[in-house]
């Protein structure tokens, strides 16, 4: 099957946005390690008869933990760099939890929903496409990563309206909608105009939608936008949580901020306290962690997802900062029992160790960090390279 130049550019873009600015092979000929965020597959389509290409990103950590993750899924694999960063950037923060990030194959007008007079008895168009969403692109992912059950759908402009036809007639199909500039006046505001027959479901299970608009598109944008707010205010969705925002930028600045802006709304109040964090007392940080995770249970969010390994380190390494090295090592070893193959955690707690003046306890975790680290990142091999260099101080050669 030929693919069409648009679609090459979309996939050498692609590639481009994961290596370029770092690759070892650049005119330049700089040393160093490549910067990964995320892998280029294909998986065989039935529904299309096509080799279809997906972007994967699986979060820090992935492989050391047996956590269930949340899913993006993007329609725009363009965006691709975009989600990966402020997914990381949030997650950090503790504004969301860590997720595995799907940018969907670009299917042009497989987006676009058939108007309804033109539709046949075989499926054609967004009803096509999520079709192949839901029989293949989600069960690939689901048999081949740990997910949960929070999945997330993000589209932009005429993803977008996808995005809306997507939770108005198959609302199941995701947990959260993310809808940038939604494409309501293609084919002459049809949609618009049709929206009483596109938007079947007036009831749904606990959703969220998130919708935006650039307040500098053009007047026919924002015209509908404001009519298609006004239609949403009007017609209450039973279970949908749902805010719209217009936010600086035109139609195409605004993309960075959809998603930004969108998770966050998603999972508004999943950050926990300063207080908590501060106090850094283990009794409340795990009532905050078993409160936390009644909220989000039917979604399958264990206690891992909640409260990450990184965020009770970055929490370990403050009190060190501190000088309170009893606190520090304490929440360290909770976190070497919460991921006992975490060669992370333990660099760690041997650390607490050692600046706690505890040579024979440090070498012990030190120990077991080099043998739990992979080298097979660049991350990990900084460690170990510490992991060892540490020892070595402490009189150990490894």
């Amino acid at each position: 099957m030929k693919k069409p130049k648009a679609f090459k550019f979309l996939c050498i873009l692609s590639v481009l946005l994961f290596v370029a600015a770092f690759s070892k092979t650049g005119m330049t000929q700089v040393e160093g390690d490549d910067v990964v965020i995320g892998k280029s597959l294909t998986i065989k389509s039935k529904i299309f008869n096509a080799e279809m290409p997906v972007l994967i990103s699986v979060p820090q950590g992935y492989d050391t933990s047996s956590t269930k993750y949340a899913v993006l899924y993007d329609l725009a694999s363009w965006q691709f760099a975009y989600d990966y960063g402020a997914v990381d950037y949030l997650a950090i923060g503790m504004f969301i939890p860590n997720m595995i990030i799907v940018g969907a194959p670009p299917l042009q007008r497989g987006y676009v929903p058939t108007p309804f007079e033109e539709r046949g008895e075989e499926l054609s168009g967004a009803d096509l496409s999520i079709k192949f969403l839901k029989e293949e692109l989600i069960p690939f992912v689901e048999k081949n990563y740990r997910t949960n059950k929070f999945r997330i759908l993000y589209g932009h402009s005429i993803n977008g309206l996808f995005t809306m036809y997507t939770l108005f007639n198959y609302p199941d199909l995701f947990s959260a909608y993310i809808a940038g500039s939604p494409w309501f006046q293609n084919n002459d505001q049809y949609w618009l105009k049709n929206i009483e027959r596109m938007a079947k479901v007036r009831k749904v299970d606990d959703k969220f939608l998130f919708m935006t608009v650039g307040k500098e598109e053009d007047e026919l944008t924002l015209d509908t936008y404001k009519e298609l707010e006004k239609w949403m205010n009007d017609n209450p969705i039973t279970g949908l949580t749902w805010k719209s925002a217009w936010v600086e930028g035109n139609h195409g600045s605004m993309v960075g901020r959809n998603i930004y802006d969108g998770l966050q709304f998603i999972f508004s109040g999943w950050r926990p306290s300063r207080e908590l964090i501060r106090n850094a007392d283990l009794d409340q940080i795990k009532k905050y962690v078993k409160t936390h995770q009644e909220k989000w249970a039917k979604y399958g969010f264990d206690e891992y997802s909640i409260l990450p390994e990184r965020m009770v380190n970055s929490l370990g390494y403050f009190l060190l900062g501190q000088k309170e090295f009893d606190k520090a090592v304490e929440i360290f070893a909770f976190n070497v029992e919460r991921f006992p193959k975490s060669f992370n955690a333990h660099d760690s707690l041997a650390e607490g160790y050692m600046m706690m003046g505890d040579k024979e306890k440090a070498i012990k975790y030190y120990k077991m960090a080099v043998e739990l680290n992979p080298n097979d990142t660049p991350y990990a091999k900084r460690v170990l390279k510490g992991s060892k260099d540490k020892l070595r101080e402490l009189g150990v050669e490894k």
